[in-house]
């Protein structure tokens, strides 16, 4: 796609379910297959899922969270300070007050106004294509199991360099939406008001608790029509800082896989995939 397809997209900056904030320039994973992989090497592209085809994994995605009815308790207010004083202390008890009065209304009295927010957020979010990430400093287990499988790969980046590959074929920054996803609780949730502060995207910026241990991080684009694939052209030195091979592939398979894909990474400029170490124990 090019700039002239695509709408500018707002700016956000929100929380990550680990207290990481774009500041810090966390490392980023994208699990995958094979297959998956090897189009990103070849097409030189990242390709984005359109919001609905998210939907078959998790029936919750593009709600904003409206369906979630855990709470966290004690329940805190936005601003706490050590030591107190009686301002904040009035304050903190107004919000509170305020939250559980609202937490009173049942889950089913919510659902036809949710409803209703929902059927906004889907018109408003028709055209829109998300890429996913895990954002966090170390490979994880629960992500290759899930997404990466027997014969899984990740490409690890930042969130820097990942949003920052895209500006090729001269896509603009405003072109490009990005953000932490986060998990709340309900009490969280109307604490926060962060669906009232960035509206529609709030549908798909927000996950119940749940989902958390994907700690993810977005990258969204919005196209003037609804576009077959949205595949986005990107600087793969910029994006890739290494590719790790899945600890679940069998050791025969290795050696095979890695002299099929490293002449590929060769030829691209991009560090060669290295073999995980050995394990400990051979059985």
């Amino acid at each position: 796609m090019n700039n002239q397809q695509l709408e500018d997209v707002p700016k956000i900056d929100t929380f990550a379910h680990s207290g990481t904030r774009w500041a810090r320039n966390p490392t980023c994973w994208r699990y995958m297959d094979l297959l998956s992989l090897i189009a990103i090497l070849q097409n030189e592209t990242l390709h984005f899922s359109h919001i609905a085809d998210l939907y078959k994994y998790d029936p919750e995605e593009g709600t904003g969270g409206l369906s979630i009815d855990a709470v966290k308790l004690p329940i805190t207010p936005s601003i706490s300070a050590y030591p107190s004083t009686p301002k904040i202390e009035n304050e903190a008890a107004r919000e509170i007050a305020h939250i559980k009065a609202e937490l009173e209304m049942p889950l089913s009295e919510r659902i036809p106004l949710s409803i209703e927010k929902v059927k906004e957020w889907d018109k408003a979010n028709r055209n829109l294509y998300i890429s996913s990430w895990h954002a966090n400093d170390i490979e994880s287990d629960f992500m290759w199991r899930v997404y990466g499988k027997e014969y899984g790969f990740a490409v690890v980046s930042s969130v820097h360099d990942l949003v920052q590959s895209l500006n090729v074929d001269g896509i603009g920054p405003s072109k490009i939406g990005f953000g932490f996803v986060v998990y709340p609780t309900r009490d969280e949730l109307i604490r926060d008001k962060f669906e009232e502060s960035v509206g529609s995207i709030a549908s798909f910026m927000i996950k119940p608790p749940e989902y958390s241990p994907e700690n993810e991080f977005r990258l969204f684009l919005k196209s003037k029509r609804k576009v077959q694939s949205c595949d986005m052209r990107v600087d793969l030195t910029k994006l890739i800082h290494s590719i790790q091979i899945s600890p679940l592939i069998p050791s025969w398979a290795e050696i095979p896989l890695l002299n099929t894909l490293n002449p590929i990474c060769l030829k691209k400029g991009l560090p060669e995939i290295q073999r995980r170490n050995r394990p400990l124990r051979n059985i």
